[in-house]
C-alpha cells in the first residue's frame, strides 16, 4: 500500500464544497465538449478545470446509471455522494479513478464482442501533460483522429502503465478507453490510439 505522504499528494486540493461547480449545468456543458474534443484529437491536451479536473471528468461523464471504482480513496465521500454512482471493484466498474504513480495492479473491464462498448473507460491521475518531449514518459501515438503522428510526454506515471493498457487493447475491438488528467487539463487515448514508447526523460 502507498504511503500516507504520497496519497495525500494525490488527493484532491479543495473541499467538496469548492467542487459543486462541476455539477452546475453551464460547467457540465463545457466540460463535456472538452471532453468530446479531447476523444476527436487523442492526445491532445485540453484544458478543463483550475484544479481538480479528475473529479471534474467524473461529475460529467458519471452518474447513477453507470459503475464506478475507486481503489485507491481519492474522492472525497461527499464526491462519490454526488456522483450518485454504484461503487464496485476496478474489474467490474464502467469507470475507475486511478493513480498514474502506482502500477494499475487491475484489469479492468473490456466489454465483449457484442457489446465493445462496454469497456471500462479509466481516468488515471498524473503530475503533468506536455504536447511534445518533455519529463516522464515519451510517446508516440497514431491512429484515427490523429495526423500522422503526435508526441506526448506524461509526468508521474509508471511505466507498467503503457504496457498494460496496450495488454488491454490487445483484442480490439474489446478494450479500454484511457482519461489522463493532471490538475487542470485531460488527454484521451481511446482504444483505438496505438502508442509507442519513445523513452523515459
Amino acid at each position: 500500500m502507498p504511503d500516507s505522504s504520497t496519497l495525500e499528494r494525490s488527493r484532491p486540493m479543495h473541499s467538496g464544497s469548492d467542487l459543486l461547480r462541476f455539477w452546475q449545468p453551464v460547467m457540465q456543458q463545457a466540460l463535456f465538449r472538452s471532453l468530446l474534443t479531447a476523444f476527436s484529437y487523442p492526445g491532445q491536451s485540453v484544458w478543463l478545470a483550475d484544479a481538480d479536473s479528475a473529479v471534474a471528468i467524473l461529475a460529467t461523464l458519471v452518474d447513477a446509471e453507470t459503475t464506478l471504482s475507486d481503489p485507491y480513496q481519492l474522492l472525497s465521500d461527499l464526491t462519490r455522494t454526488r456522483l450518485n454512482a454504484p461503487l464496485t471493484d476496478p474489474e467490474r466498474a464502467g469507470y475507475v479513478i486511478a493513480r498514474g504513480d502506482l502500477d494499475p495492479g487491475f484489469s479492468p473491464r473490456l466489454g465483449t464482442l457484442e457489446s465493445p462498448e462496454a469497456g471500462a473507460t479509466v481516468v488515471v491521475i498524473v503530475d503533468s501533460l506536455v504536447d511534445g518531449e518533455g519529463e516522464g514518459q515519451c510517446w508516440r501515438l497514431s491512429g484515427p483522429g490523429i495526423e500522422q503522428s503526435r508526441k506526448i510526454s506524461v509526468g508521474g506515471l509508471d511505466a507498467s502503465w503503457l504496457s498494460a493498457r496496450n495488454e488491454w487493447c490487445s483484442g480490439f475491438p474489446l478494450g479500454v478507453d484511457l482519461i489522463l488528467t493532471d490538475q487542470h487539463r485531460c488527454l484521451a487515448l481511446p482504444r483505438t490510439t496505438v502508442i509507442d514508447d519513445t523513452g523515459a526523460n
